[in-house]
């Protein structure tokens, strides 16, 4: 057996260790097959209802759809998914934490959140490792950290990385990067004062609904082992820290679970994604997988300190932000492998 992002027991805590086979079924309640709703991106709208038809009609025994953790600047709903097994009377209540599209631009980010989502989904009762999973922990899933900043990129900028906060006074820049918001070494290295950057940290750590909805979700679902910040493109597995060459408490055990993850990934479709420190690939500070890894977070997660990482996707530069829909479903095969 293969081993994969669930298998940080040496981080978090003792589970079972899945592999997981890939299964799909056909989709007969929502308007799209699946097949057809993998070969397309899809706006907020279409989202958020695919999921909800997901845990309401198709699979209410193992889903929860949950309207919002919050709102948006713009006043858009944020909603999280649940999924896991109801049925196991003394089930334990450690949870695995995806969140996606925290930068507008990255489409497949939301694509591939989708698309673990719906595998866990089909395969429940369907492949033994994939009930055993879901018999044992659960799963949450944030479709949206960045409501506003997506739906930007369909109707003006394509893109468009950061929030639509309006612009500070004394200036005419909108937007906050979101992945330099947390309260994780906020407003050190690698972010910017400046309203204009792509890399603006915001007028104070936590100042964006978005992030603070979040860390209050993350604080709300605890306990949570293992959390994953889903970006693109650069095909890298991300470890902390994003600010510091130093080794985190868990540096050995979280090399070798980026090692086992890249080597899952490789022997779908033979893609290389590089297993890093974030600081490696370009300083951060106030980064969401950061956070998740660290002091504030685990002050709150019940003696748990989370797998926290960060996955750039597809590709290594080709299409970057703009990699095209016939590249959804490999990518989302490749990845299932490693995070499941």
């Amino acid at each position: 057996q293969s081993a994969s992002f669930i298998d940080a027991k040496a981080v978090c805590t003792k589970i079972a260790d899945v592999e997981v086979l890939v299964q799909r079924s056909e989709n007969a309640t929502f308007p799209y097959k699946q097949a057809e709703w993998f070969e397309e991106y899809h706006r907020y709208d279409e989202i958020v209802a695919w999921y909800k038809n997901k845990c309401e009609n198709e699979h209410p025994e193992i889903c929860v759809y949950i309207d919002s953790i919050g709102k948006s600047f713009e006043g858009r709903d944020q909603p999280s998914i649940l999924i896991g097994s109801n049925s196991i009377p003394d089930k334990p209540t450690v949870k695995i934490y995806f969140q996606c599209q925290i930068h507008a631009r990255e489409w497949i980010s939301g694509a591939t959140c989708m698309y673990i989502a719906n595998y866990l989904l089909e395969n429940y009762r369907q492949d033994d490792r994939v009930t055993r999973l879901l018999d044992q922990l659960e799963f949450i899933f944030v479709p949206f950290v960045n409501p506003d900043g997506y739906e930007y990129t369909w109707t003006n900028d394509r893109l468009w990385r950061k929030n639509r906060r309006s612009p500070p006074r004394g200036s005419q820049c909108y937007g906050v990067d979101l992945n330099r918001n947390y309260n994780e070494n906020w407003g050190k290295e690698g972010s910017s004062s400046n309203p204009c950057s792509e890399t603006y940290l915001g007028e104070e750590v936590e100042s964006e609904p978005e992030t603070r909805n979040t860390v209050n979700a993350f604080r709300a679902f605890a306990p949570i082992i293992g959390a994953i910040d889903w970006h693109s493109y650069s095909q890298l597995i991300i470890r902390p820290y994003g600010d510091s060459y130093a080794d985190s408490l868990d540096e050995e055990q979280l090399y070798s679970l980026g090692e086992a993850m890249a080597s899952a990934i490789r022997e779908v479709h033979g893609s290389i994604y590089e297993n890093i420190k974030g600081v490696e690939l370009y300083p951060t500070s106030g980064a969401a997988s950061d956070w998740f890894y660290n002091d504030d977070a685990t002050s709150t997660n019940e003696g748990y300190r989370a797998a926290g990482m960060t996955i750039e996707l597809r590709d290594l530069g080709q299409y970057g932000f703009l990699l095209p829909p016939d590249q959804i479903i490999p990518t989302g095969n490749e990845v299932v492998p490693a995070v499941l």
